[in-house]
């Protein structure tokens, strides 16, 4: 199961990354359209909950390996997820606003290239 999600993962944040450093410039106002419409929120929070929990009861010890970046992920997921289902729609909306800018996107696709590409590798056994 490590080497599946290893590669899932991989590939996933790879290529988003990718992407996202190519075509910030049209990424970040679906982005913001995003938080204005509440039911997307709503299963967006749902789908991150759910995810975060299955990543987090499989690998709950954030640890320096493979299977800590899976933790780590888990718990990302679970938080943003609580985050949008809990608080109010207003703050929500502050929140997606306040992370909404060139250096955070900038900062997160290479965060995930960088991720991604060590799970792709370890993935696929180029380690």
């Amino acid at each position: 199961m490590e080497i599946f999600l290893a590669k899932l993962f991989g590939l996933y944040f790879l290529i988003l990354g990718v992407i996202i450093l190519i075509r910030r410039k049209a990424v970040m106002p679906a982005i913001s359209e995003l938080s204005g419409n509440r039911p997307v929120l709503l299963t967006l929070a749902v789908l991150d909950i759910g995810a975060g929990l299955a990543l987090v009861l499989t690998f709950p010890t954030i640890t320096w390996d493979v299977e800590g970046i899976f933790s780590v992920i888990g718990y990302m997921l679970l938080v943003e997820g609580l985050i949008y289902l809990a608080s109010p729609y207003r703050m929500t909306q502050k929140f997606i606003k306040s992370f909404n800018k060139s250096e955070w996107f900038m900062s997160g696709a290479v965060a995930s290239v960088l991720v991604g590409g060590y799970l792709t590798a370890y993935g696929f056994a180029l380690l």
